[in-house]
């Protein structure tokens, strides 16, 4: 778990549910977790048992604990300290390794063109940051331009690359935070030939070996 992440609290008194946001943490000792942005936002008391789940840092791992409320604090905006858990049960989402690679990459839905940064890849899917502000950038609009279950293609560039490796693709999640969007995407279909896409892979996974 890390500062920034979001997670889905619980209350086991009443089941009653609601989302917050992990905004200072010290290990072993408590997790303070903002709660005021969210409009279902609940009330809690001291010992209060509570039940949280979250994907820890979109890597495709669920973690689930029990803990109970240290505090619960309504300024300057709604907190509740829990105290860190003991033991934290974790499930593997996916079936395969995404690996760091930290591509530049364009996304493209119809007349509409967006740039970004790969954050990471696996021959079935990856992460996409998109560029806040400058020229390419989707972010600055009122609306979200992207939604679930859409069809998009990446053309990314490699560095070091003479070409771009382009696939298809289709949104499975979209993430909006403190302004900016994250896209969790399936690759829906590569090239024929899938060689170059393929070596790409080869190349993050080395990648990863060393960071």
């Amino acid at each position: 778990m890390n500062i920034g992440e979001n997670l889905n609290i619980q209350l086991a008194s009443t089941g009653q549910r609601c989302w917050g946001e992990i905004v200072g943490l010290k290990k072993d000792k408590y997790l303070l977790v903002e709660t005021g942005k969210n409009k279902n936002s609940l009330a809690f008391l001291p010992e209060d048992v509570v039940t949280v789940r979250c994907v820890s840092n979109n890597d495709g791992v669920l973690c689930g604990f029990r803990t109970t409320v240290a505090r619960y604090l309504t300024e300057p905006f709604p907190q509740v300290i829990l105290h860190f858990p003991q033991d934290i049960e974790q499930m593997q989402l996916r079936n395969e390794t995404r690996y760091h690679c930290f591509s530049p990459v364009t996304v493209h839905h119809g007349n509409l063109s967006c740039e970004g940064m790969l954050i990471n890849i696996s021959e079935h899917g990856g992460k996409v940051v998109l560029a806040e502000g400058g020229q390419g950038s989707c972010v600055e609009s009122q609306e979200c331009p992207f939604l679930e279950d859409q069809k998009i293609s990446l053309d990314i560039r490699p560095l070091g690359a003479v070409a771009p490796v382009t696939v298809d693709a289709v949104i499975k999640r979209v993430t909006i935070r403190d302004g900016g969007i994250t896209l969790g995407v399936f690759v829906d279909s590569v090239p024929e030939d899938g060689t170059i896409f393929l070596e790409f892979i080869e190349r993050c996974r080395k990648f990863s070996e060393l960071v």
